[in-house]
Order: structure tokens, then C-alpha cells, then sequence
């Protein structure tokens, strides 16, 4: 493979060629088509010498090309190759040029694979730019694509994010609602109904974290009607059942035993610790004006 500079080089030539205007024998698309064959091999030199960014760079300009010649598939999958150049280093960049494919596969009616790209830029925004608020947008549209393409494992892998983030927020209706979808979804499944308890579970934390009480209540009475096994497991019993009894007498003693006998049992992760933590605080924080 020739030095990547100069396959740049030639590239650049070829797409000045190829714009400089009618030509009487025609071959204007073909010559996009070289220059981005062109570019191409440069990013792949770039690539090969561990340069990301000017991978993502040339292939940039090899997508200019494609789409100059009618080629908008082609495009869409040098944009994917772009975003791995720049995934590691400029995840900014990343999520531009995945963007900008999701905007072509959509046109293109590719909706299950935007859906994915979707997903992945999500993961950026949360996991490389923690901007969450963005993230919990990426993730609900890649749940509504997957979902209407008939992808509801998929659908709700991603509504879970959304709920999960939601809360982390302090959005508690959103975290709810998409905590609700998935539960519902999975109540007559086989394949996940055992993971309903998990996710009534996680809703009903919310609603103790919103400290609605009112609405607490109504929701665990709707989760055992959903779910009538919902009743006998721990999850309900020992520790939602059991958590909005101490939270009503505002025993922190109680509270923290609760936890305890729970967590030995089945290990408390860090979504959960974190929002038990947050309905901590809400007991702290109340004052008695008796």
C-alpha cells in the first residue's frame, strides 16, 4: 500500500478533476467513484499507521464523493467506517458522521439498522460525552424503530436504558413508564417474563423516589394484577411491601435492615444502591412539624 499523504494527494486531484465542470465525453461520475476509491485506500493507510482521525478525515471526503455520484448506500457504510476511525479519540466526530448515516439509512427506509447506529450513538453520548439528556433521547428513538420493525427484545434492551438513565436524572415519570412498557411486554413471554419482577421492581423504586406514596401504593397493587407471581417474591414482599411500610413510619432503623436482609440474599447493583440512597435521603429530609 502507497504512503497515505500521497494517496491523499491523489485523491484530492482526482475530485478537483472530477469537479471541474462538463466534460463532452462525459465520466464525471466515474471519476468521483476513483476519487473515492482513492480515499479509501488512504484512510486504509491511515488506518494501518494507527492515525484515526485522518482515516475519518478521508473518508469523509471518499463519502462526499459517493454521494456526488449517486451512490448513497455506499456513502451510508463509509460514514459507519468513519465513526470507528474516529470512536476512540474524537467521539464528537463520531457521533457527527453516525448521524449522518442513521439520516440516510432512514431515508433509505433502513430502519432496523438506524436503529442500531442509533443505539451506538447513544452509547457515546453516555458512555465517552455523559451527556445523558441526548443519550436518553438516542435510546428511546432506537426503542421506537426497533419496536416498529417487530424487534421487541431489541426495543426494550433499549427502553431499559432509557428508564435506567431516566432515573438517574431524577425523571421519574419517564423511568416508570418505560420500566411499565418492558414489564408489561414481558409478563406473557417465556423467554423474559422471569425478568418482570426486576423491572417492577425498578419501577416501583422510582415511584418511591418521587416520594408519592399515593401513587406508590397504586402502582404495586397494578404490578401484582399484571403479574399475579409478582405477590410472593422477594423483590415485592421484602422489599417494596416492606420499604414503603418503613418509609410511612419514617423508621430509618427499619429502612436500612430492609436493605440489609435483602441484599444478602440477592446482591443489591449499583442502579439500585444508588436510587435506594436517594429515597434515604428523602426520609432524612423530612422534618416533623407535629
Amino acid at each position: 500500500m502507497g504512503n497515505p499523504h500521497e494517496l491523499l494527494a491523489k485523491a484530492d486531484k482526482k475530485a478537483a478533476s472530477a469537479d471541474g465542470g462538463w466534460s463532452l465525453f462525459g465520466g464525471g461520475s466515474n471519476k468521483y467513484e476513483d476519487a473515492a476509491e482513492l480515499y479509501k485506500d488512504a484512510a486504509n493507510g491511515f488506518r494501518l499507521a494507527n492515525l484515526g482521525r485522518e482515516a475519518g478525515q478521508a473518508l469523509e471526503k471518499a463519502t462526499n464523493m459517493q454521494l456526488k455520484s449517486g451512490e448513497k448506500d455506499d456513502a451510508a457504510n463509509t460514514l459507519i467506517d468513519a465513526f470507528k476511525c474516529y470512536r476512540k479519540t474524537d467521539p464528537e466526530d463520531a457521533i457527527r458522521v453516525l448521524e449522518q448515516a442513521v439520516v440516510i439509512f432512514t431515508q433509505r427506509g433502513g430502519f432496523r439498522r438506524a436503529a442500531q447506529y442509533k443505539m451506538n450513538a447513544a452509547e457515546v453520548y453516555e458512555n465517552d460525552l455523559n451527556d445523558l439528556s441526548r443519550a436518553v433521547q438516542s435510546y428511546e428513538v432506537a426503542g421506537n424503530w426497533f419496536s416498529n420493525d417487530q424487534a421487541e427484545a431489541l426495543a426494550n434492551k433499549a427502553y431499559l436504558k432509557v428508564a435506567e438513565l431516566a432515573a438517574t436524572q431524577e425523571d421519574y415519570p419517564k423511568a416508570i413508564e418505560n420500566f411499565e412498557k418492558v414489564g408489561k411486554e414481558s409478563v406473557n413471554n417465556n423467554l423474559t417474563k422471569y425478568s418482570t419482577k426486576d423491572y417492577f421492581l425498578k419501577a416501583g423504586l422510582c415511584h418511591l423516589a418521587s416520594n408519592d406514596r399515593v401513587s406508590a401504593h397504586a402502582a404495586l397493587e397494578k404490578y401484582q394484577e399484571l403479574d399475579p407471581t409478582f405477590t410472593a417474591t422477594r423483590e415485592c414482599r421484602l422489599l417494596l411491601v416492606d420499604l414503603l411500610g418503613a418509609i410511612e413510619s419514617g423508621d430509618e432503623e427499619i429502612f436500612s435492615n430492609i436493605l440489609f436482609d435483602y441484599d444478602s440474599l440477592s446482591k443489591l447493583d449499583k442502579w439500585k444502591t444508588s436510587i435506594l440512597l436517594k429515597i434515604k435521603n428523602n426520609i432524612d429530609g423530612e422534618v416533623d412539624l407535629t
